[in-house]
């Protein structure tokens, strides 16, 4: 992918790059929570009212504004480019009261890499272009670095954005285990299934998969041990046993040779 004048990394740790040059050390709090709003929402324009309230919630509103137009300002001259022929020197635009990312500007911003990746693989799948689709759904894992805005885990606004994008990326690595199930590709399943259970360890369909991955490679102690650590988990975190389907495959893999019921856990 070519360099982008302007990128936005949201997941994880927020970070800009300019040319390539990371840039929003220099920026200050206001002007670093003004740039995260405005990437937050790419195609919008926000009025100042409502970034005011986000940003100075309990400040004056005469002051807000006027700290507004600082962060903006700041934001402006911190994201310029030092050579005006390079690339748009205009990311912030206000108008009539709004502010928003320069629509004719070349932002790319993550979140919306990973957005997009994902529905074209949903796209691809659809019309059984399985081959296809998994590529996109790893270049869509590759993106989510960590949560979103970890380091704003208490401010509202990105409560229920981080948790949607959370299921998002849980369902990728569901499909891309699925993919890599019907394709043989144990290894692949394992590791993908060890990101889901990092991210949510109530989720029994991983917990399977990795039964059955290790079953096909022949580590039947392996298998034993993820339905020991399964029946833990759920034990712990919302007081229940494991269903039905999830003791289903852990049988089936211990039904067979004494090879087998040797590895079975207690």
């Amino acid at each position: 992918m070519e360099q982008p004048d302007l990128a936005i990394c949201m997941f994880s740790t927020f970070r800009v790059f300019r040319s390539g040059s990371r840039v929003d050390r220099a920026l200050g709090s206001k002007a670093r929570s003004l740039i995260k709003i405005l990437a937050a929402n790419p195609t919008k324009c926000l009025p100042k009212d409502a970034l005011m309230e986000l940003i100075w919630p309990q400040h004056d509103p005469l002051a807000a504004a006027t700290s507004l137009k600082v962060a903006a300002h700041k934001l402006r001259h911190s994201l310029k480019h030092s050579d005006p022929g390079r690339g748009s020197s205009e990311w912030i635009i206000a108008d009539k009261g709004s502010y928003r990312l320069n629509p004719e500007a070349t932002v790319w911003i993550d979140v919306e890499a990973f957005r997009s990746h994902s529905h074209r693989a949903r796209q691809l799948l659809a019309t059984g272009a399985n081959s296809a689709a998994r590529i996109e759904f790893e270049k869509a894992e590759q993106l989510y670095a960590g949560d979103y805005l970890e380091e704003d885990l208490y401010e509202d606004w990105t409560v229920l954005k981080r948790e949607e994008l959370r299921d998002l990326y849980l369902d990728t690595l569901n499909r891309l285990a699925t993919l890599c199930m019907a394709e043989g590709l144990y290894e692949d399943v394992i590791r993908y299934c060890h990101k889901i259970v990092l991210a949510d360890p109530c989720r029994e369909d991983a917990y399977q998969m990795l039964m059955q991955s290790h079953g096909a490679l022949n580590q039947f102690a392996r298998a034993g041990s993820w339905y020991a650590v399964c029946r833990a988990t759920l034990r712990r975190e919302i007081g229940c046993m494991p269903s039905m389907e999830t003791v289903q495959t852990f049988e089936e893999l211990f039904s067979g040779p004494d090879l087998r019921a040797n590895s079975r856990p207690a």
